[in-house]
């Protein structure tokens, strides 16, 4: 898979991509390009997140004194969501909730962009690509964040979904 080339080779993948496409995600190819270009910022890194367990826990009764650190998730079909990962003090980033987040805000927008009204579970969620926390420039560990939503991402109605999808593009 492409998510363990170097970060250039990414971003030359994503341009190539967005090259092909009827509807290219320009900003996410010039925030790869920019990625790549940057200098490589290595003050606080903590262990490597890689093989790591993903935190999920409920912040309902945590009260949040700090800054939130913001991530960019980006999934196999191109889109990228930024958000941040309301954690714990003393407890480890928050990933879990941050990825149940993207994951409804990716849907949110592939049905506002395909004309429906209504937030449904209906589509499948395509795989995460990548998961980075923009403070750090950790990457996290793809197949263990695509492991943990699994569930999160799989269609509530396969059927449905795949009527959905026909419908839609025949009507394009």
């Amino acid at each position: 898979m492409s998510h363990s080339q170097p970060l250039r080779m990414q971003a030359q993948l994503a341009y190539d991509a967005a090259l092909n496409s009827s509807c290219p995600d320009w900003r996410g190819v010039a925030e790869m390009f920019g990625a790549a270009l940057r200098p490589q910022r290595r003050l606080r890194q903590q262990a490597p997140a890689r093989h790591q367990e993903i935190a999920d826990y409920n912040i309902d009764r945590v009260k949040l004194k700090t800054r939130s650190p913001s991530r960019c998730v980006r999934f196999m079909d191109g889109e990228a969501i930024f958000t941040h990962c309301p954690s714990a003090p003393n407890k480890r980033l928050n990933v879990g909730r941050a990825l149940r987040v993207v994951i409804c805000m990716w849907r949110y927008r592939v049905y506002r962009r395909l004309g429906y009204r209504q937030y449904e579970t209906t589509i499948p969620v395509p795989e995460i690509f990548q998961v980075r926390c923009l403070e750090t420039d950790e990457l996290f560990d793809v197949d263990a964040c695509n492991a943990h939503t699994a569930a999160e991402r799989a269609s509530s109605d396969p059927e449905r979904a795949a009527a959905m999808l026909h419908d839609t593009l025949a009507a394009a």
